[in-house]
């Protein structure tokens, strides 16, 4: 079969998701885990869409910047991508990268900002671990799916998560083993606040009371040196429920100085000193004036229009889920911050068409990009935009829209958010220029 046939290649570049790319004759061949510069021998693995995929054999020349993983389940865990590629060379590749996608759309930046970096391990704010209990092997696998695989690769300690006692999965795995119920819990999520860890168990049936009293004593016997919380969830949309301690306090995380509430399912950013430095940045970038009118599209529960709100009088916080809508609301009430919480669903055209128009817009959207804003951006004029991008071809997308309609990119700057994987923050700060007046 042609799938056993093994190639010698020489790698010369690398994809947008850190695979190493091949050329040999006509053909183009993907390999994960190969760097450019390096001889590698490769196995084939069928053909996708005019490109081959292989699976890396050996490396027979290995690329200066080349390192040995720090962590022992990289080889099959799925979490991380760009362990083998040293920490310097992983944030070049992100910088070349997006300058890679604003050059496909004709996007010139006149600055580019140094890259926003911190400590690449330990960084990890918030994951979410699978949980499978295995009839044919009478045992319970924890840890993060393989790479294009739905098997679970068992972990002991993860080196991206923060180095707690409370996060030692081979304890965790060994106690669910011995639970009654060990086969109704199928995923663990961290959420690791400034204030405490909660763990949050996600089941399929109620767990009996002596389950969960088995799981409270685990949990206190990890929590020596963190305040950890266990909540069971239930799912159906059905809140989660605290298990340990008794009475948990609420979870906050800091931003410009300033303590933020955090609810389990909100969506914040899971690499806190990276996001601390990148909301400075974005106030340095946009600097709010007591009486601009600021839009904050996309807010969550307040990561950026929280520091907005500190500074100017009229922030409109947009955001389409409901409860960090009313939480934010609540927050900004409760320290006297003029803030308007808004619900609204940006994926859809004219939602926005009711409010003030804006002097500044600050907008963070989902990887998918915010396509159906550009015309509501575009018709307003605004002086000054803040993109804040989690994807670099979709960003250059809605960028290369904003330029056509007269807006200039003044600056840009990556972010890196997730060491040891492939993905990118951006940020870019755009003016309006009518082309009338030049």
């Amino acid at each position: 079969m042609v799938t056993a046939k093994t190639l010698q290649l020489n790698i010369d570049n690398m994809t947008s998701d850190g695979q190493g790319v091949a050329r040999l004759g006509r053909d183009v061949y993907f390999v994960p885990g190969a760097l450019p510069g390096e001889q590698v021998t490769v196995r084939l693995d069928g053909r996708r869409k005019k490109v081959w995929m292989t699976r890396l054999v050996s490396i027979e020349q290995p690329a200066a910047d080349r390192v040995i993983p720090d962590c022992p389940h990289y080889q099959r865990c799925g979490g991380c991508d760009l362990q083998h590629l040293a920490y310097p060379a992983q944030v070049n590749f992100k910088q070349q990268r997006v300058e890679r996608e604003f050059s496909r759309q004709g996007l010139v930046v006149p600055e580019w900002a140094p890259p926003i970096t911190a400590e690449p391990w330990g960084y990890r704010r918030k994951a979410r671990l699978g949980v499978r209990f295995s009839k044919d092997k009478q045992r319970n696998f924890l840890g993060f799916r393989e790479a294009a695989s739905e098997h679970l690769t068992n972990i002991d300690r993860c080196p991206v998560l923060p180095a707690l006692p409370a996060l030692d999965w081979m304890r965790w795995r060994d106690g669910i083993s011995t639970l009654q119920g060990r086969d109704r819990i199928t995923q663990i999520e961290v959420v690791a606040a400034d204030n405490a860890l909660a763990l949050v168990f996600r089941i399929l049936k109620p767990l009996s009371l002596a389950d969960q009293q088995s799981l409270c004593s685990l949990a206190e016997s990890l929590s020596a040196d963190s305040s950890l919380q266990l909540w069971l969830n239930p799912g159906r949309d059905e809140p989660s429920v605290c298990i340990f301690p008794q009475q948990p306090v609420e979870l906050v995380h800091f931003v410009d100085e300033q303590p933020l509430k955090m609810q389990l399912s909100d969506f914040f950013q899971v690499n806190g000193p990276v996001n601390r430095a990148m909301v400075q940045q974005a106030l340095a970038w946009l600097q709010p004036q007591k009486e601009d009118v600021i839009w904050d599209l996309f807010s969550g529960h307040g990561n950026f229009s929280m520091p907005l709100a500190r500074r100017c009088q009229h922030v409109s916080a947009v955001e389409v889920q409901a409860d960090m809508v009313s939480s934010l609301q609540r927050q900004a009430e409760s320290l006297a911050l003029s803030l308007h919480a808004i619900e609204a669903d940006l994926s859809n055209s004219g939602v926005l068409a009711h409010l003030p128009a804006p002097d500044k817009v600050l907008l963070d959207p989902p990887r998918a990009g915010a396509a159906a804003l550009m015309q509501e951006l575009n018709a307003r004029k605004v002086s000054q935009v803040l993109y804040v991008s989690c994807d670099a071809a979709t960003l250059a997308r809605d960028l290369s829209t904003l330029a056509a309609a007269g807006y200039q990119i003044e600056k840009a700057g990556i972010m890196d958010m997730f060491p040891q994987t492939h993905h990118v923050e951006t940020m870019v700060l755009l003016s309006y220029r009518d082309k009338r007046r030049g």
